[in-house]
């Protein structure tokens, strides 16, 4: 099942969606592979990072497109770290609620498709809804 902004949780055919904006939210080890990867496919990807550098590499090495906020967008693609800082073996899944929280106010297309890329545990993206 997927998290579908603006319906219920559904099974959602993908031959029918309209994916073209991709935003690809967390640009490091994971996220900058991931839009690239989506880049190649021919979908038009913006990238989030709190890092600004983040942002700047992948506009250079990339192409992809600096993103503001998160409105207006297809997918989501949340690529964020899910471990404590001080501790890669503690989870910590505080941020990704926390973009998740983001998106749900943010977005303006109904029915837009939220993927967590990071790494969670089973059940997460049922507690944030």
């Amino acid at each position: 099942m997927l998290l579908i902004l603006g319906k219920p949780l559904i099974v959602y055919d993908f031959n029918q969606m309209q994916l073209e904006k991709i935003l690809v939210i967390g640009l490091g080890q994971l996220g900058l592979p991931v839009a690239r990867h989506v880049k190649e496919r021919g979908f038009d990807v913006f990238g989030f990072d709190a890092s600004i550098e983040s942002v700047e590499r992948a506009e250079r090495i990339a192409g992809i497109k600096r993103a503001s906020d998160f409105t207006d967008f297809d997918a989501y693609i949340i690529c964020i770290s899910t471990h404590a800082p001080e501790d890669m073996f503690s989870p910590n899944i505080e941020g990704v609620i926390s973009i998740a929280d983001r998106i749900s106010k943010e977005a303006t297309r109904d029915g837009a498709l939220v993927s967590i890329e990071s790494t969670i545990t089973k059940g997460t993206s049922k507690k944030s809804i």
